[in-house]
């Protein structure tokens, strides 16, 4: 089943017998990456940009927020800010497309207000053109840095936007997926199989898929 969790829940109760049922909770989706300052940068870059900006970041198992170890931070920025100018925009039946115009026609606006936010909370835009619109076609964004106190950071944006945090300390990234009230997935870009599974270990009882 794909939608909330209120729904889940609701349909649940119907069952006659719902403590008998076995389940699985997505809890909503603000799905994070984790990138620790080993990650093969090339290969990291690259699949953040496909788990964020597929299909327009609008799927519930997109990145919805890219958490960055500090000693790799510029490498990462500059690279996958390089990967999202080179994806191809137009309509969807073009060859090689990336980026199209959105189903929603009222989503540019809302996805235009949650980066003016970010911008008046500290963020800038790092891509060209990030968050132009034209018609119901919303230009990806960059946001760095985004604070904790930006909508953009806890809100799942379900679209074209990515927010990007600095952290020291993996145990910064940890403390915001047990922190948030989502719990669907997250993911996980490192070289160090010690550092990996300190890392598993706390994460897959806070989320139903690493």
């Amino acid at each position: 089943f794909i939608g909330s969790s209120r729904v889940a829940d609701v349909l649940k109760q119907q069952h006659p017998q719902p403590h008998r049922l076995r389940s699985v909770l997505g809890l909503g989706a603000k799905n994070p990456a984790i990138v620790l300052g080993d990650a093969e940068l090339s290969l990291t870059v690259s699949e953040c940009v496909a788990g964020a900006l597929s299909f327009n970041g609008q799927r519930c198992t997109a990145l919805k927020i890219i958490f960055v170890q500090e000693s790799i931070l510029d490498s990462f920025l500059e690279k996958f800010v390089q990967e999202v100018e080179r994806l191809k925009f137009g309509m969807p039946w073009e060859a090689g497309v990336k980026i199209t115009p959105l189903p929603e026609p009222e989503m540019p606006a809302r996805f235009a207000q949650y980066m003016q936010d970010c911008c008046n909370k500290g963020a800038s835009v790092l891509n060209v053109c990030g968050g132009t619109i034209n018609g119901s076609y919303f230009h990806p964004a960059v946001l760095f840095p985004v604070s904790s106190g930006s909508a953009l950071y806890s809100e799942e944006q379900f679209g074209p936007l990515v927010p990007i945090v600095a952290f020291r300390d993996v145990s910064e990234p940890i403390e915001y997926v047990v922190n948030s009230p989502y719990g669907q997935q997250a993911s996980l870009f490192g070289q160090d199989p010690n550092v990996l599974a300190r890392l598993i270990d706390p994460l897959v009882n806070q989320v139903c898929r690493l």
